[in-house]
């Protein structure tokens, strides 16, 4: 089993958790079929023209690289999202079957959503599939983008499901001439699972939360968990990543003409849109053609994206301070409410204007942290 402790998780594990990785052991079959290089990330087997591959590969940011770096702030201090990560790392960290299995976990359930092996649905049980069919009718409608964006779920229990996982593994791993002979990489798996008290039950197995360039989002059940149990509503949670990635979206298709020139660093680049995306989506939340959140409910809102934020600014995912994010957010509550008497909505071009001009330096100004 793969030793994770260099690859992935001592950034954030090495200074709380006094576990040390074992010795490198013979690859078993998962590892040697599953180690994330290259030439396995793209297999022969394709989707006619809905390759998987390219979703993958054209995400502009993805919320499960903030969350699996677990950057926790140094000037701005911990928030209670960052400390429910450090609980969850801290359970993985005591499981060695999970720590060796993790990144192949991860690995496998990035391309799932994209693969014919069930209907779509949200939440562990399907509890949030009418609420987010909801929400992309509304979010079509406000911004004039009918049928344009696809919106998969992503959930842990797909790799404790044995068909669902050789269907994985299928499209994953080349040379393989019939699905038979992916049985016993499949029951492995499931093995894992059984002796493992927590590498199913992390959240981090679906914790991705992503726009990618060819119109396709994809929220996992495990970063709506995160999120919740910093005490935020799960309804709200689902609201605002989506509206957030769907900004992204809206960021695509005007990339050129918005951001013509270069950002001084990757850092910066990320900030800016991340910002921007809490800004539109705090627009679409509280206006009166949108989802219509009250001010108690905004409050809420507001705390998502105070929460998501953090204070490492070399770090190229680096998403604005909370208190950048939630003024971001708040400023497009402040918009909405201006023009609620007339319910007009202003286009994608207006509100990037207004941002740019009037949001972004305000915003950048804020110097505390917390």
């Amino acid at each position: 089993m793969l030793r994770l402790c260099k690859k992935l998780l001592v950034p954030l594990l090495y200074s709380i958790v006094f576990v040390a990785c074992e010795p490198e052991q013979p690859e078993t079959s998962l590892e040697a079929y599953l180690k994330p290089t290259s030439s396995q990330l793209v297999s022969h087997k394709t989707l006619s023209d809905k390759s998987i591959a390219p979703s993958i590969q054209l995400i502009s940011e993805n919320l499960q690289e903030a969350v699996l770096n677990a950057i926790v702030p140094t000037e701005c201090g911990a928030t209670k999202f960052s400390e429910v990560q450090w609980k969850h790392f801290t359970a993985l960290a005591a499981d060695s079957v999970a720590m060796a299995n993790f990144q192949q976990y991860i690995h496998l359930n990035r391309y799932a959503p994209f693969l014919p092996i069930g209907e779509q649905y949200f939440g562990k049980n399907g509890e949030h599939t009418q609420l987010v069919q909801r929400l992309v009718r509304d979010l079509e409608r406000f911004w004039d983008m009918d049928k344009e964006i696809q919106v998969y779920g992503q959930h842990n229990e797909t790799l404790n499901n044995k068909d669902k996982l050789i269907d994985i593994l299928w499209y994953l791993i080349e040379d393989v001439e019939e699905k038979e002979h992916l049985i016993p990489l499949a029951e492995e798996i499931l093995y894992y699972n059984s002796i493992s008290a927590v590498l199913l039950e992390s959240p981090f197995i679906s914790s991705d939360g992503y726009a990618s360039y060819n119109g396709r989002i994809v929220i996992g059940d495990g970063l709506i968990q995160l999120f919740a149990e910093t005490g935020l509503e799960e309804e709200i949670v689902w609201t605002g990543i989506l509206t957030h990635e769907w900004a992204h979206q809206i960021q695509f298709q005007h990339m050129d003409l918005w951001y013509p020139l270069a950002f001084d660093s990757a850092a910066e680049r990320t900030r800016t849109l991340e910002l921007e995306a809490d800004f539109f989506s705090g627009y679409y939340m509280t206006h009166k053609r949108g989802a219509t959140y009250n001010w108690k409910r905004a409050e809420e809102f507001f705390e998502l994206f105070y929460q998501a934020g953090d204070c490492s600014f070399e770090f190229e995912q680096h998403h604005g301070t909370p208190l950048q994010r939630k003024q971001a957010s708040y400023e497009g509550y402040l918009l909405a409410e201006a023009a609620k008497k007339k319910g007009h909505i202003l286009s994608p071009r207006e509100l990037h204007d207004y941002f740019e001009q009037k949001v972004l330096p305000d915003v950048l100004e804020q110097l505390e942290y917390l």
